[in-house]
């Protein structure tokens, strides 16, 4: 969309870059190498002047930053005499993207991008660009509001990208967040864990059966709190489960956290483990993944929004400070 609306009107993408006058032309998802041998990439916006790269964008809304991609556009961007300050890093908003190189520039984001062509001469861009930053602007809404009204899956993408960021700061020294926030399906998912004597203990949250129909959107979002050792199988972490399964319960946890969170938890009262109706992949008696950990679940109310969500996850992430080692 931004590629169209600097083609409608290319004022407005010219004073965003600080581009002096000319000609400007915009490539999208276009590969680049520096040379033989050199890493190669996927750029998704490259900015010419008068037929001279002059920028390059990576566009990131959900998703964080993977492999060795931006290593491939710093090359590339080197050989074609593009300073770092003219390489941006453009999320939907300010909040920290997922394995962001510190050096790309954060100063534009997709909403100030869109909003710059709200008052263009063009007719068509200035329409489609005051629609698409409703969009966003409902977006953020749902990011931040009841977990029930999210829409799309981007909203939970959102909505844990900004967990992570206010949970993170103030998490308990020694806490470690695996940096994707994805899960193994391709959902959102925020996992941190701590190193034990026995291996490592988990807290991660995420929709509950981020397969539903509704692209995950439609259940309710879930705590766990696991425990496992590297490399052992689920049986092994399900053994390890067994020794502190009074300590997993998610009553203990919701004792621990107070009334506050005990109000956003369906059934504070019970264990959390497995019935025997549940199914799903690790031990038959607790919630967990192959080589990921096993515990207990903590469905969290549909009505809770992201303050919410951040006080319930601080909870568990400081819960797994009072692990009893042995």
């Amino acid at each position: 969309m931004l590629c169209l609306l600097a083609e409608l009107d290319p004022e407005p993408l010219r004073s965003a870059l600080l581009l002096a006058p000319g000609r400007i032309t915009v490539w999208r998802e276009v590969s680049v190498k520096a040379g033989r041998g050199a890493p190669a990439g996927r750029a998704d916006v490259i900015v010419l002047l008068d037929d001279i790269e002059r920028a390059v964008m990576e566009v990131k809304l959900g998703a964080g930053a993977h492999g060795d991609q931006f290593a491939a556009y710093d090359v590339w961007a080197d050989s074609k005499g593009i300073p770092v300050s003219a390489r941006y890093l453009v999320g939907p908003n300010a909040d920290p993207i997922p394995n962001e190189p510190r050096h790309w520039s954060r100063q534009l984001t997709v909403a100030g991008l869109l909003a710059s062509w709200n008052r263009s001469p063009d007719d068509f861009a200035r329409l489609l660009s005051v629609r698409a930053l409703q969009q966003f602007t409902q977006l953020e809404a749902e990011a931040t509001g009841p977990a029930s009204q999210a829409s799309i899956a981007l909203s939970d993408a959102l909505r844990l990208r900004r967990l992570a960021s206010m949970t993170q700061a103030a998490a308990p020294p020694g806490t470690i967040f695996e940096p994707k926030q994805r899960s193994e399906a391709g959902a959102a998912n925020i996992c941190a864990w701590r190193k034990t004597a026995d291996g490592y203990v988990v807290a991660e949250i995420q929709r509950l059966n981020p397969r539903s129909p509704r692209g995950g959107t439609g259940t309710p979002f879930e705590i766990r709190i696991m425990v496992g050792i590297p490399g052992a199988t689920p049986g092994a972490d399900g053994e390890l489960a067994d020794q502190y399964r009074s300590w997993l319960a998610r009553r203990s946890f919701v004792q621990y956290a107070g009334s506050t969170v005990q109000a956003m938890v369906a059934a504070p009262e019970d264990d959390g483990f497995k019935t025997q109706k549940s199914r799903g992949k690790g031990h038959p008696r607790y919630y967990g993944y192959k080589g990921g950990g096993q515990g207990s679940s903590a469905v969290l109310q549909s009505t809770v929004d992201l303050n919410d969500m951040v006080t319930a996850f601080s909870a568990a992430l400081q819960y797994l400070t009072t692990y009893p080692e042995q």
